[in-house]
């Protein structure tokens, strides 16, 4: 088969960097056969409806960058901000859009009516001051409708700087927290855009069907390939779509399909005629990237087999297309049919037209192969062509013979590369051009000077040499390789060096850090800094890095040096204060004391590359712009950077979050207003015991950890009558943080279930468990407090809540009063009665009274009662339904319209039937049940139940008769054939908060009901919810058998996250049985997976899987759950 190459170059461009590089493709050249496909992409087609293998990125406006945290006091100024870009082709409207941020917070701002974004537009907005968190924020996009467009991952800036949160290309969307970084702010501008050139050979696709002819009721299986993957860069990174259009006798069917990983696709029609499938022909055109290919096939009552007669073919081709005298040419033939003992004849005839090779081959294993030299004698240059004739069958190729072109010097040097990172190999190639020896001597240094240097790069240290031998081959060329160490201390450039006495051959190479974004400069000179921005206690040093393009070589030891120079943003030179020796450091800036500018001397590498290393301090630098300026010889160059000092921005004091759970770690960090070296922690907790530590601060800044209990204890600390008042572990725990002159409150909770629960900030709340009562009722007051913590005057015994109802109206007269102790967390709660002769209709006033804080809350009471009227006493009666199913229980309830004393209510049940021995006021039946008397409540209200029997003679028309003294009422309710459940399809099994470092996950077959259900899905969350321990915790998932399917050995089948471009899951084969497997990766805070079949006809095997979390003293919850599917 006849094989191509192509290349294909990406570039990526960004604000800082331009990187290409190139890639060698093979392609496969289409051949003539159509139906030769055998790989089958798992996409099934139902009912000739496609569902995508990937899921898609919507095309529209998106968030491209948000700085949560930048530098200053977001509460004193409107500083953050969210940039949005329209990576579409067409102008969007913003009207009525809204950005929010929807955590804690949850401030929304609303774009402004005629906003409109064009394509390739960037639009930044600022809304409020603290309009977003600094931990743990995400910010969303909404539409006019309120839809969500688009929203970011959970994002955490405590930097105070000019770094943001970024998507790494403009309007890249795999929905994945990869998708963004961390860098230096582009706000209004780029953030890098995905450039794709290539340097275009035809695409190619190939389809088939299964068979020719089918049958009506048979599937179609539609299949084939492409030749190469490609994606669409605009509006959004995507993969190409297939396009498969299906046309027959009035049918007429479009359908979409991706490529998988081997670059195939496949997909079913099935041909009933209730889909619309009739008698004949149909024809399948399928389109991908541009390229087009088609094919048909038949559907009918009848088969009809179709003969096709396939043509032979014979193939010839060598494996270069251009050759030099003294090299061998390989020759290969294939041919369609191989024919016994008959051999494949050829010749080779040169340019001149004359037979150089010819003779008989014969194949083996099915191919016809030979080599023939090429002879540096009276050489022939031109195209060479190679004729076989096979039986009835010829071919013909060519190549080409080129003359040696030599370099004019005695030895050339090359290397595969021109920048290396450390840990790479080098390859060294060369020749001869004149004379033949049989060796070379090498010499590889590194040329960085050990003698000078400041801060991190002071001088010292060792640098790298070899000294060695290369041997000839016999056409004068040579090859040596080395490895560059994995150190820092490598970094630089490197002088590779081959002699002998007939002449030598240089040659230098650069190993910098970030080899595959680094740009050779095309300046004459370039200088730079490792930062945009320091800060002054953040940073240490300031690194300044360059490069000359043509450093000049002397013959003398003399080395031309750079010099580099600071100036302020208003262009004056920096300057220090020197004190000469023997005058008085009290007289600095004053009498005797030397200003100097502050200027460095680089002494440049043999490569051209220089650095050097300054400290950032404040006796030199302060808040501002510099530009820093390097002159080599005649060449200047300038960059700039900034400092800032994130103290000027304020202070502060948070803990990493607001609820705990047991035995977990609170961390409390920040920056302190004062320049005390230490300050004193105490925790204060709901019982009132308070411990106090202490931990010291560097620069103003500090962080601090304290455990929460492991278990949860019961305290009982006094009875008052019915009111015993407990301590737990659980509740609000207070941390006060102190120095010399000031000091902070922090107030967490710790609750058995930290996950869903809250902490109430506020200092005193009451509300009612309704907002509106009927009189008789009894109303529920429940509220929440902050305890007054434990002092230094012995045990505290907390004070009560004191609660109290008040008319609504003036002059607001107090009707309860109670007194209760509020619980560990602060929650309290009171019952009080509602009487129908005090409670009239109207608003009331519930206010708690705790030391001194108060506050309010209102109800509303409805009373139907009737006071001081001459409306006739009548009784309300209603059921809580008009209809029921065989088992329910019916809830029958009234009262009179006025207070009155009855003794009691005579309840009965009627069921309709033909008997009619009963008679009600609307039917007539038997009783059902004995009559029962009922006692009212003391409001004259009450409430009966009546059970329904789980038979179908329960079926029917009811009448219920209730008779009070004064009155006699019926209702009716009617009971009817509950209808049959839906059937049972999907079950789910949970498991939650599983702390053990080895867990079963049993996936076994049940039977509920009279349903079979089978595992299709085993999924898995590992919680580490300490950050600090992400690295040191994660999972290995095996198999029953013992196949590790996930984990971080190296016989694991998924060792990284299997989410990239294109895809979702990893394929692996485990027993036998194809597998799909989703995987977060390893190292992050929320670990994921699940495991299904690759085939959506197939369940799981009934088996146990073993998960171990990998991990020593560490906290961490794992969550499963198996999703099971019903048999058909």
């Amino acid at each position: 088969m006849d094989l191509r190459y192509r290349t294909l170059t990406i570039s990526s461009t960004f604000p800082q960097f331009h990187s290409k590089m190139t890639l060698l493709v093979k392609k496969k050249e289409e051949t003539a056969m159509n139906r030769n496909l055998s790989i089958v992409f798992s996409i099934v087609l139902l009912v000739g409806i496609v569902a995508p293998a990937y899921a898609q990125t919507a095309e529209n406006v998106v968030i491209n960058e948000v700085d949560i945290n930048p530098p200053g006091d977001d509460s004193k100024s409107i500083s953050e901000w969210v940039e949005l870009y329209n990576p579409t082709n067409s102008e969007i409207d913003l009207s009525g859009w809204q950005i929010a941020s929807t955590t804690v917070l949850k401030k929304t701002m609303t774009i402004g009516s005629g906003t409109i974004i064009k394509p390739g537009q960037f639009m930044t907005f600022s809304y409020q001051s603290v309009w977003f968190t600094d931990i743990n924020e995400s910010v969303e996009l909404r539409n006019e409708n309120g839809v969500v467009i688009d929203k970011t991952p959970i994002l955490t800036d405590i930097q105070n700087d000019f770094t943001s949160w970024q998507r790494i290309y403009d309007g890249y969307d795999l929905d994945h927290s990869n998708d963004w970084k961390f860098v230096t702010s582009t706000s209004g501008s780029t953030n890098g855009k995905l450039i794709q050139e290539q340097q275009q050979d035809e695409i190619s696709i190939l389809i088939s069907s299964d068979k020719p002819s089918y049958l009506f009721g048979e599937t179609a299986v539609i299949k084939g390939s492409v030749s190469e993957a490609v994606f669409v860069e605009k509006p959004f990174f995507q993969p190409e779509v297939i396009t498969v259009k299906i046309t027959g006798p009035n049918f007429d069917r479009t359908l979409t399909l991706y490529p998988d990983l081997n670059l195939n696709f496949k997909t079913t029609l099935g041909l009933q005629k209730v889909l619309g499938i009739n008698e004949g022909d149909y024809n399948i055109i399928a389109s991908y990237a541009g390229s087009t290919t088609n094919t048909s096939f038949s559907v009918g009552y009848e088969i009809i087999e179709e003969q096709t007669q396939q043509d032979s073919f014979l193939n010839l081709s060598t494996d270069k297309s251009q050759y030099i005298p003294g090299q061998m040419v390989s020759i290969t033939g294939t041919a369609t049919d191989i024919i016994e003992f008959q051999g494949m004849k050829f010749t080779v005839t040169d340019s001149a037209g004359k037979i150089v090779y010819d003779g008989n081959l014969f194949p083996v294993n099915g191919q016809f192969k030979t080599s023939i030299f090429l002879s540096t004698v009276n050489s022939v240059y031109g195209t060479y062509e190679i004729i076989g004739e096979y039986f009835d069958k010829s071919a013909i190729t060519t190549f080409e013979v080129v003359e040696d072109v030599k370099e004019s010097v005695p030895i050339s040097l090359w290397t595969d590369k021109e920048v290396y990172g450390t840990g790479e190999v080098v390859t060294i190639t060369g020749r001869l051009n004149d004379v033949w020896v049989a060796s070379l001597d090498l010499e590889i240094v590194q040329t960085k000077s050990l003698a000078l240097g400041t801060g991190s790069q002071l001088g010292g240290g060792t640098v790298l040499k070899i000294l060695d031998v290369v041997r000839m081959d016999g056409d004068g060329k040579f090859q040596y390789s080395f490895v560059i160490p994995d150190a820092d201390a490598r970094l630089g450039d490197y002088k590779i060096k081959v002699s002998k006495d007939l002449g030598s051959a240089k040659k230098t190479i650069m190993v910098v850090e970030d080899p595959e974004n680094f740009v050779p400069t095309t300046d004459p000179l370039v200088v730079t800094t490792n930062k945009l921005v320091y800060d002054f206690t953040l940073d240490k040093e300031l690194v300044i890095r360059g490069e000359i393009k043509n450093p000049v070589d002397r013959t003398s030891f003399e080395t031309p040096t750079v010099l580099i120079s600071f100036k302020t943003e208003d262009g004056e030179p920096l300057s220090i204060i020197g004190v000469p020796g023997g005058v008085n450091q009290g007289a600095a800036g004053g009498e005797g004391s030397v200003t100097a500018d502050y200027e460095f001397t680089a002494i440049p590498e043999a490569g051209g590359t220089f650095s050097v290393t300054a400290d950032i301090s404040r006796g030199i630098f302060s808040e501002g712009t510099y530009v820093i300026t390097a002159q080599y010889l005649d060449l200047v160059a300038n960059t700039s950077f900034d400092i800032v000092d994130d103290l000027k921005s304020g202070t502060g004091i948070s803990l990493d979050k607001d609820v705990y759970g047991l035995n977990e770690k609170v961390t409390v960090s920040g920056i302190i207003p004062t320049s005390d070296s230490s300050v004193t922690i105490s925790v204060t907790r709901p019982d009132g015991t308070k411990t106090t530590y202490g931990t010291s601060v560097d620069n103003q800044r500090f962080s601090w950890s304290w455990t929460t209990p492991v278990s949860e204890r019961y305290q009982t600390l006094k009875s008052d009558g019915d009111r015993d008042i407990e301590f737990s572990n659980f509740g609000i725990y207070k941390i006060k943080v102190a120095g010399a002159t000031f000091s902070k409150d922090l107030l967490f909770k710790v609750s058995a279930d930290p996950e869903n629960d809250s902490i109430s900030t506020t200092p005193l709340f009451v509300t009612t468990d309704k907002s509106l009562y009927q009189a008789g009722d009894k109303l529920k007051v429940i509220g929440n407090v902050i305890p007054r913590e434990q002092g230094d005057e012995g045990l505290v015994v907390p004070e009560r809540v004191i609660i109290k109802v008040l008319d609504g109206t003036f002059p607001y007269k107090q009707i309860h009063e109670a007194s209760v102790y509020p619980k560990q967390g602060g929650e309290f709660s009171s019952l009080f009665e509602l009487p129908a002769t005090i409670f009239s209709e109207g608003m009331y006033t519930v206010k708690a009274i705790y030391s001194t804080k108060q506050t309010t809350s209102t109800f509303s009471v409805a009373n139907d009662f009737a006071f001081g009227v001459d409306e006739p006493i009548s009784l309300l009666v209603s059921t809580d339904k008009s209809e029921y199913y065989p088992g329910d229980t019916v809830i029958i309830s009234g009262k009179p319209n006025k207070l009155i004393y009855l003794e009691a209510y005579d309840v009965s049940v009627i069921q309709k039937s033909d008997a009619e021995i009963t008679c009600g006021s609307f039917i007539c039946g038997t009783h059902v049940g004995p009559i029962t008397s009922i006692r009212p409540s003391p409001s004259g209200s009450f409430i009966h139940e009546f059970p329904i029997k789980n038979t179908l003679s329960s079926i029917g028309t009811y009448e219920v008769t209730i008779d009070a003294d004064f009155e006699t009422k019926h209702i009716r309710f009617t009971v009817v054939e509950e209808p049959p459940a839906p059937k049972l399809e999907t079950v789910i099994e949970k498991e939650n908060r599983i702390p053990d470092t080895t867990i079963s996950v049993s996936a076994k077959g049940k039977t509920v009901g009279d349903v079979t259900l089978s595992p299709r899905v085993v999924s898995g969350s590992l919680l580490t919810p300490i950050r600090d321990d992400v690295s040191n915790v994660n999972l290995k998932v095996t198999s029953e058998s013992g196949i590790c399917i996930i984990g971080p050995d190296a016989d694991c089948l998924v060792g990284e996250s299997t989410r990239k471009p294109g895809q979702i899951y990893a394929v692996v084969e485990v027993d036998g049985m194809s597998l799909n497997v989703r995987y977060s990766g390893p190292d992050v805070r929320l670990e994921k997976f699940s495991i299904l079949p690759e085939s959506s006809e197939l369940f799981l095997p009934d088996s146990n899987w073993n998960v171990q979390v990998l991990k020593d003293e560490q906290v961490s919850r794992f969550y499963y759950k198996v999703t099971y599917k019903a048999l058909e």
